[in-house]
Parts: structure tokens; sequence; C-alpha cells
């Protein structure tokens, strides 16, 4: 079905939410027609975390940055790079915290997260982790760490707790790849710079988070971040007038507010003499 509204010459427009990798094929479907496309794609969206920030606020808020929904949403905190002088306690309290985030079933008002979407995909984020691991870091807690206490009836399903990694280099495919599972990854920075640097060296651009108190650093990280939108001292605070789209191969396009209705309409311009 997509491929026939994508392919055909009576449709003027797309706007698909998805992967990269189908973003490209109905870029090529679409070409030969010129449709108007808005693409809102993947993300491995960075948390940034400097020294002056409140700790407690922000673990607890990047707790559910990276593991709701299962860690199934595009916009999920999946790098985290902490300042070194409060690496240490910043990586203690949060696995503590990921330890506390409850994985069963949804019907039970106790658990955070339920399963993920398909067993191809449970494999698939949990081959993240074993690659991971092969590479020498350390699994703090989660997939290979932590038992899951289900019922049986739930057994089989395609659970996994929240994991956080230490310990990898930023080359890594788990540090580059979007993973789209309950997995996130700290690492240590030492400068501003250096945090700006790293937070960009992807080929996403979706979304980011920035932590200080330091109202002119906060402006300067988010002006430099290549990310389509910033949050700085909370995550997912949204309205729907503002525009929303990634960049690089995050997407193409913005939606939201006026934005919105520039893509779904047409600017015409008619004159009339009488």
């Amino acid at each position: 079905a997509g491929d026939a509204l994508v392919a055909h010459a009576d449709v003027p427009l797309i706007s698909f939410t998805g992967s990269s990798a189908t973003a490209q094929r109905i870029t090529e479907r679409s070409a030969p027609y010129c449709k108007k496309l808005s693409l809102e794609l993947g993300g491995k969206n960075p948390a940034i975390i400097f020294a002056d920030a409140d700790m407690e606020q922000c673990i607890e808020t990047t707790i559910r940055s990276s593991f709701s929904n299962q860690g199934e949403i595009c916009l999920c905190t999946s790098r985290i790079y902490v300042e070194r002088s409060i690496y240490s306690e910043f990586l203690q309290k949060f696995v503590a915290a990921a330890k506390k985030w409850k994985t069963g079933s949804p019907s039970d008002s106790q658990n955070n997260n339920g399963a993920l979407i398909s067993k191809e995909h449970l494999e698939k984020v949990r081959g993240f982790v074993a690659l991971a691991k092969s590479e020498g870091a350390i699994i703090h807690c989660g997939e290979g760490v932590d038992q899951l206490d289900l019922p049986a009836h739930n057994k089989s399903g395609y659970f996994m707790p929240a994991t956080v990694i230490s310990g990898l280099p930023d080359s890594s495919r788990v540090m580059q790849e979007e993973i789209f599972g309950p997995v996130t990854c700290i690492s240590p920075f030492d400068s501003e710079e250096e945090a700006v640097a790293r937070g960009n060296d992807v080929r996403y651009g979706l979304s980011a988070t920035v932590w200080s108190r330091d109202v002119g650093r906060v402006h300067r990280v988010a002006e430099r971040l290549q990310a389509g939108l910033v949050w700085t001292n909370c995550w997912l605070v949204r309205d729907l007038n503002l525009p929303f789209g990634g960049m690089k191969s995050s997407g193409v396009g913005r939606e939201g507010g006026k934005d919105s209705y520039h893509f779904f309409t047409e600017v015409k311009s008619i004159t009339i003499k009488h």
C-alpha cells in the first residue's frame, strides 16, 4: 500500500515516520514525480550533563528519556555524556535507578515497561548488548546481568530489562547506530567543546538534552548541537505548535504548527487585472 501511494502520480506529497532505510526507498520511488516529502526518521540522541546540573532531577528525567516505552521512541536518549568530575557519582546513582525501572506485563500498574514489539527486534537489541560486551564494555545492569521476575504466562514474551553500558569508544556500532530498545551508554567528557563534538559525531540529528544551571552554557551548547529538537533541563516537553523534525539522517522537513500548514498546502500567487 505504501509503495502504491509513493509511486502514484496523483499523490502530491508524502509524510512518513519510520526508518532511514525506508525513507531512502520513498525518496527514490517518489523522485520521478517531484513529490514534497516530510520524513521523520531515527535518532541516536545524546544527553550532555555538566557538573553543575541538578543531579537528582537529571537522573530521574534521564531514566525516563532512556527507557520509556522500552526505549522504542525515536526521541529516547541512547548516549549519555557526563562531565568527568561527577561521572562516578552519576553512574552509580543512574545504575541504581535503572535497576528499579520495572519491566513486565503492562496490565500490572507497578511496571514501567512492557515487551518489545517482536521477537526479531528483541534479538536485534540483544545483539547490540552482546556486541558491546565483546568489545570490552561493562554491562552494569539489564540484559545478561539481571533476571526478570515474570509470571509464567509472560516468560515467553519479548521482555528486556533496562540496560546500562559504559566503556565503549564512540566508534562502536553500539554508540553510532539506533538501537530502539531499553539500552543506553554512558561516557565521561572533560570540556564543553568535547561534549558538543561527541554529541554531534553520529549520522543522526533528531533530538538532544542538555543539563546545566549555567544559562549561557545552555544557550551555547544548544545552538551548536546538530539536532532538530533540544531540551534543556527537561525531556519531551512539547507544544504541538512548535516545529518537529530532525537534521542529517534523522529526516527532512518539519511538521507542527505553521510548518504543518505550509507542508500540507501549496502557496499560490493569483494576479487579477480588472
